[in-house]
């Protein structure tokens, strides 16, 4: 890839074979990082801001990509920032601040297609937000059977 031009490159290093099972073993991210002279990006098993100073640390990347840790957590971008950049340890999310940021990701999704798009797109990530609050399962139960914007937000508001 260097060969051709590539300006960087990005590894996530779990197996296709390996799904979501298993842990992703950063070896691999720094034996290409010491391999190639372009930036190279790490991926895999970033959960938190301490994991992404790891990964920094342990493989010599340049950069970390976070996937899953960011599904219902989107939060986890600026503490990782803060962390990296400043010393600041995470802020804690509230309850509240995860049903708020559901209900604004759904206000997105809503200007960015329909309403009836939205409430299909949103079930998926809406089951990442509650995961962990109290009343989740029943909450889950809600949100998959709603027909409206008024009906979500009305789950929500309890």
């Amino acid at each position: 890839m260097e060969k051709a031009e590539a300006k960087a490159v990005t590894l996530h290093a779990r197996t296709r074979s390996e799904g979501y099972s298993g842990h992703a073993d950063w070896e691999y991210i720094r034996i290409l990082k010491e391999a190639v002279n372009i930036p190279v990006i790490g991926n895999g098993d970033v959960l938190t801001c301490y994991d992404a100073k790891r990964m920094l640390d342990e493989t010599g990347c340049d950069a970390v990509m976070i996937g899953r840790g960011v599904l219902g957590n989107p939060w986890l971008i600026r503490d990782c920032v803060n962390y990296l950049e400043n010393g600041e340890e995470p802020i804690e999310v509230t309850p509240k601040d995860k049903i708020e940021m559901l209900k604004r990701h759904f206000d997105i999704l809503v200007k960015d297609k329909n309403e009836k798009s939205a409430l299909i797109e949103i079930r998926t990530h809406a089951l990442w937000y509650i995961k962990g609050l109290p009343g989740s399962a029943t909450i889950k139960n809600q949100i998959c059977s709603t027909k409206t914007k008024e009906e979500m937000f009305d789950i929500l508001d309890i």
